[in-house]
């Protein structure tokens, strides 16, 4: 753990990405409050001594991020990295002799942006699309070539083969105490559910069906394609669909609001000129819907919170951004909307949408933090002083996990938990007192692999150091790893006491699996044992899916939690014929259920 920095919110400066491989990216000297680094600020000449791989790695990716080990990716996947990283130092696409570049379809990029795009191939057969962005890669080459393959050579030599990263193990056995159930609702299978929620007193669900084939690098739409993302309404009780909205983009997050539900829309990746992420509420009031937008024109919104945060008595609201990019334009962001006393009088007259910016009048914006790849966040009082912290996952340059330390007065202190190295993939964060001592621990999930685990010809990259971490808070703002469970493409986790013995426990759900298992583990649910040590289960193989979200709520109004699981069929991330030829999937016609159910029997 790393000393605390004083922070205070700013100006704003002008989601890795969070489903991009990260790597040693762009040249700049870190900020003096440890946040985004200042491109252009420590070119390099050329060489002219010979230097050493680890040499040269701490003279140059050390301006971004800690250096990575050669065991942090597959023998393949290296040359991949390293090309993608070579971008940031200048190097020229043939620097690597046994690669091919080419240029990417024009359909994948009918416009150009701030990506500069190609494909990448070896003589192994293997491929990866990748896409550096454009404003960090100098004129003029900062190292020879010679020294650039020195670098190659080092992680090649010591890295290990991908057959030898892979997690093997037997299947964890079947969670008792709960019966995985297809419901009811009006929804088409095979779907990609990147959120929902549960109103146990109303009695509905909201589903956001997404539609991730529509955007393309940019800007526009692709020609023909009339689908939209949708924000769906059910009873829970019937399964009758009673509302349908259609979305700008994936809604990505929601929480229940009085009347209704409060949606995230993610905005669209690459990143459009003018963000098109909004926060917008739908309620439902004497049977007639309305919708209210509180905020338009982020750039790729992850995640929001609602909790009174300077103890005003009013409910303001945390979010996070992940924007795109490694510096001050990556557009990321970690904001507290502050609510005015006026929200209540503007609220009622709110449009449905809004020009970029706030619905004027009701809230203020304040930054507390503007990191590049803010991609998860949680709320909660995690020093026993009365107020509400914010704990925030960074995945994009520097892994970083950050509590903002609530001081009082509308300002936070920085505190850095814990910092990886580039390939560690942090995916979300969520908190509980799993030990029962009166302090908030932390739950980290880190598993972002982009196809990297056998989806076609893409090189595989399984990474064995994915997993669901617990940090415990053992008081006075001192934390420590108390408990790993390595997962491939771990990605999202809830938090609650589903087995009533007095301790939470822990559900997860895998985006990016380890496809060529005969059933991938998507799923475990991490029964807690006490003194920081957890049982995992699984459910039975005829209700695999690949899940996206994962949702805490009584779903069948027995006043027992459940789990609500959302599938992610991600066109390009999972393998083209996953629901028909997958031997996970035998048996089953081709169909997944779009949402599943564990009902909770405990």
């Amino acid at each position: 753990m790393s000393s605390r920095l004083p922070f205070n919110a700013i100006a704003v400066l002008a989601l890795s990405a969070a489903l991009l491989m990260t790597g040693c990216e762009g040249g700049g000297e870190p900020a003096a409050d440890g946040g985004p680094l200042v491109p252009g600020t420590s070119a390099e000449p050329v060489a002219q001594t010979e230097r050493t791989a680890q040499e040269l790695l701490e003279q140059h990716c050390t301006r971004c991020h800690l250096i990575a080990e050669p065991t942090d990716l597959s023998r393949e996947y290296w040359s991949y990295a390293l090309h993608y990283m070579g971008n940031y130092v200048g190097m020229p696409d043939d620097v690597f002799d046994d690669m091919k570049v080419s240029p990417v379809p024009p359909e994948w990029e009918p416009e150009e942006d701030y990506t500069r795009r190609y494909i990448l191939e070896d003589s192994q057969g293997y491929m990866r699309d990748l896409y550096p962005f454009k404003p960090y890669i100098p004129d003029e080459p900062e190292m020879t070539r010679e020294e650039f393959n020195r670098i190659r050579d080092y992680y090649l030599a010591n890295s290990k083969p991908w057959q030898e990263m892979e997690i093997k193990r037997p299947k964890q056995p079947i969670a008792p105490g709960f019966q995985p159930t297809i419901p009811n609702l009006d929804l088409e299978p095979n779907g990609l559910v990147i959120a929902t929620q549960v109103d146990e007193a109303a009695g509905r669900i909201y589903v956001g069906w997404s539609v991730v084939d529509d955007w393309v690098g940019g800007g526009g739409r692709k020609p023909g394609f009339e689908e939209r993302d949708q924000l769906m309404v059910f009873d829970l009780e019937s399964g009758e669909k009673t509302h349908q909205f259609e979305l700008v983009s994936d809604a990505v997050h929601m929480t229940q609001i009085p009347g209704g539900v409060r949606v995230l829309t993610h905005g669209r990746f690459p990143m459009s000129p003018v963000g098109l992420a909004a926060m917008t509420d739908y309620t439902f009031e004497d049977g007639e819907a309305r919708v209210r937008m509180l905020v338009n024109g982020k750039q790729r919104f992850v995640e929001h919170h609602e909790a009174d945060m300077d103890g005003d008595g009013l409910e303001d609201i945390v979010a996070n951004a992940f924007g795109d990019g490694i510096f001050g334009d990556a557009q990321s962001e970690l904001t507290v909307f502050w609510r005015t006393p006026e929200f209540e009088a503007t609220y009622a007259d709110a449009p449905a949408e809004i020009p970029p910016g706030l619905l004027e009048g009701a809230l203020e914006e304040m930054f507390v933090s503007q990191q590049s790849g803010l991609i998860g966040s949680a709320v909660a009082d995690m020093n026993n002083d009365g107020l509400l912290d914010i704990v925030a996952l960074a995945a994009q340059a520097r892994q970083e996990l950050i509590l903002f330390v609530n001081q009082g007065d509308r300002t936070f202190s920085r505190l850095l938990i814990d910092e990886q190295r580039p390939p560690f993939g942090g995916n979300s964060v969520e908190v509980g007192d799993f030990d029962g001592d009166g302090n908030m621990d932390i739950v980290v999930l880190n598993g972002d692999n982009v196809a990297g685990n056998h989806v076609g010809p893409i090189v595989p990259a399984p990474r064995p150091h994915h997993s669901v971490r617990v940090f415990r808070n053992h008081g006075d703002l001192e934390f420590s790893q108390a408990f790993r469970y390595p997962m491939h493409g771990a990605t999202r986790a809830v938090v609650h006491d589903f087995d009533g013995d007095g301790d939470p426990d822990i559900a997860a759900v895998a985006f990016f699996p380890q496809w060529n298992a005969d059933e991938p583990e998507t799923f475990v649910y991490l029964e807690n044992q006490g003194a920081f040590e957890f049982k995992p289960f699984s459910f039975a193989k005829e209700f695999f899916g690949n899940w996206v979200s994962i949702e805490a709520a009584d779903v069948n109004a027995d006043g027992k939690t459940d789990i609500v699981l959302g599938l992610s069929n991600y066109p390009e991330l999972v393998p083209a014929n996953w629901l028909t030829e997958h031997p996970a999937m035998e048996g089953r016609g081709g169909e997944a259920p779009s949402v599943l159910y564990l009902i909770n029997t405990h």
